[in-house]
């Protein structure tokens, strides 16, 4: 169950950080709803540390 939240939290983190950038990247083109640099920088820091802590939870992998 550990490995499965893990994994979850690491890929929501991975989607976080493009959104953050995306929603930074349309202030560029104008669009009605966008993010200033402050707002995608807390987004894309966010979205780094739910992906470590998903790291932290899965725990060491084995290999073989």
């Amino acid at each position: 169950m550990r490995y499965r939240l893990g994994r979850f939290l690491q890929l929501f983190g991975l989607i976080l950080v493009p959104c953050a950038v995306a929603g930074n990247l349309a202030e560029v083109a104008n669009a009605p709803q966008s993010l200033d640099l402050k707002w995608s920088l807390v987004i894309a820091g966010f979205g780094m540390a739910v992906f470590y802590i998903g790291r932290l939870i899965q725990g060491p992998t084995t290999s073989s």
